[in-house]
Parts: structure tokens; C-alpha cells; sequence
């Protein structure tokens, strides 16, 4: 009898166990993380360092540039004129300092002998050191006005494609103002969701997702988390939905593992997350 009790006890304990089990990966597989969001893109924005009119722009876009690659070039008039005035300059200063030297050098001699005056020996050798003082300015200024030519020529700082071109030929544009954004090859794809603190506490950095977008619903992007906000905030208006509206949320970034010219800056991409 209590061998039977026993056997009875193991088989509801073994059935219970079981229940649970199905049960757990059915709670886990029927309540899915299914997160809302955009694809970003980091690029690169790339400008002239000096001012001046647009002479010259060799890629459109779509074009794929390479690193060093010239992009676009100013009117080099001004740059060109600017080294060629430097270089004057240089060779008067060098020229004034040959002949200051000279003396320099002559009253020296001179107050070794007592020949000369202190006054007319301290002249000299003030006249001297400003000659000096002059040619490394000069010599500053030509480097400049070197670099300034060079910067002329607006080159790729990466091997990529290009977004966005700013500008047309013959348009004035100034320092640091974006010409052109560029893609890089290497750049990794992201998608910016949100989720609420019941989702948070499911998801982890590191943890495997897969990304679809509406025009491709069968094409699953693998990727993986990157990124949890450690701030909460309310949903942006563009993700809002109904079960979020009104809710405090936290950003997350979803990096893609591989490659996906298919998603495009700003596509809305739905994200879901694999229960590990």
C-alpha cells in the first residue's frame, strides 16, 4: 500500500513538473518582446576648413568614394596667391636677417676690442633677434597659407558612399558647413526602439533580436542589443502606439550584425526579441 502511495506521489510530482515546463515555454513563446522603432545610420558629415566659392564638385549622390579621394575643390585664385605673397615675405625676412646678422656679429667683434659702443652693440643685437623673430613668423605664415591651398581640395576621410550632397558649383560655402554626408562601409546599422519597464526587465545587452521591415515581412535581420538607457523618458510620437501611448519608456539601441543595404535611414523596423 505505501508502495503504491509512493509510486503515486512521483507520478503527480513528475506530471506537475512537466506542466510547468509547458507551460513556462508556452508563457515564454505566446508573450513575445515585440519592439517598434527606426533605422539610424551614423555618417559622416564632411566640410572644407577654409571658406571660399565651390569651383569644382567630382561625385553626386550615390556615388562610392574612397578614403583620400577628392570630392570637391574651391576656386584656388586666393589660396594660390596667399602661398605666393607668403613666400615673398619669407625670403624678405631671410634677407633682413642675413644682413642684421651681419651687423650683429660686426659690433660684436667690436665690443670684444672696445671699439664699439655698448648702446650701438645692444641696437645690433635687438635689430637681430627681431629679424629672427620675423623670419619664424614669415615661415608660420607660408605653412599656413600652404595648408589653406591644400584644404582647397575637399577629400574623403573614409571608403563609402554618399547620402547627401549640400551644395552646387559656384556656391559660397564657409568653414565647418557640411558639403557632403558619407555612409562608411564599416558603419553598423542601428534601429532605435523603446520599450516600458515590464519589457526592460526581459531584455539584455548582448541579447539576440531579429529585425523585419513592412516591405520584406519574410526577411528576418539578425542583430543584437547594444545600448539601455538608464533614463526614462515619454515615447516619441513617431513610435507611439496604443499600448505605450502615455508611458514612460527607455531607449534602446539595436545593433544589425551584418550588412543590410535593405534597411534605409528612417524606415520604421519592427524588432523582436529572442527569448534566450
Amino acid at each position: 500500500m505505501k508502495r503504491v502511495g509512493v509510486l503515486w506521489c512521483a507520478c503527480v510530482a513528475a506530471a506537475l513538473c512537466v506542466a510547468l515546463i509547458v507551460f513556462k515555454c508556452w508563457f515564454c513563446a505566446s508573450d513575445e518582446i515585440i519592439l517598434n522603432g527606426n533605422v539610424e545610420i551614423h555618417d559622416v558629415n564632411v566640410a572644407f576648413r577654409v571658406p571660399g566659392k565651390i569651383g569644382e564638385i567630382l561625385v553626386d549622390e550615390g556615388s562610392e568614394v574612397k578614403e583620400g579621394e577628392v570630392l570637391a575643390r574651391l576656386v584656388s585664385d586666393t589660396f594660390s596667391a596667399k602661398v605666393k605673397l607668403a613666400k615673398a615675405q619669407l625670403a624678405e625676412a631671410e634677407t633682413i636677417l642675413i644682413n642684421t646678422k651681419k651687423n650683429y656679429v660686426r659690433f660684436k667683434s667690436l665690443m670684444k676690442n672696445k671699439s664699439a659702443s655698448e648702446k650701438a652693440y645692444d641696437t645690433a643685437e635687438a635689430e637681430y633677434k627681431a629679424a629672427s623673430a620675423k623670419v619664424e613668423a614669415a615661415k608660420a605664415a607660408y605653412e599656413v597659407a600652404i595648408i589653406d591651398l591644400q584644404d582647397s581640395e575637399l577629400k574623403s576621410p573614409v571608403n563609402g558612399v554618399i547620402l547627401t550632397r549640400n551644395f552646387e558649383c559656384s556656391e559660397m560655402t564657409s568653414a565647418s558647413t557640411p558639403v557632403f554626408s558619407i555612409m562608411p562601409y564599416d558603419h553598423k546599422q542601428m534601429i532605435k526602439v523603446f520599450a516600458n519597464e515590464l519589457a526592460l526587465a526581459r531584455i539584455r545587452p548582448g541579447g539576440g533580436v531579429y529585425v523585419t521591415i513592412t516591405s520584406m515581412p519574410d526577411k528576418k535581420f539578425k542583430g543584437h542589443i547594444g545600448f539601455i538607457s538608464r533614463e526614462a523618458e515619454f515615447t516619441p510620437k513617431n513610435i507611439e502606439t496604443s499600448e505605450l501611448r502615455a508611458d514612460l519608456v527607455y531607449r534602446i539601441r539595436v545593433i544589425v550584425d551584418e550588412p543590410a543595404p535593405e534597411l534605409k535611414y528612417g524606415m520604421p523596423a519592427t524588432v523582436k526579441v529572442l527569448n534566450n
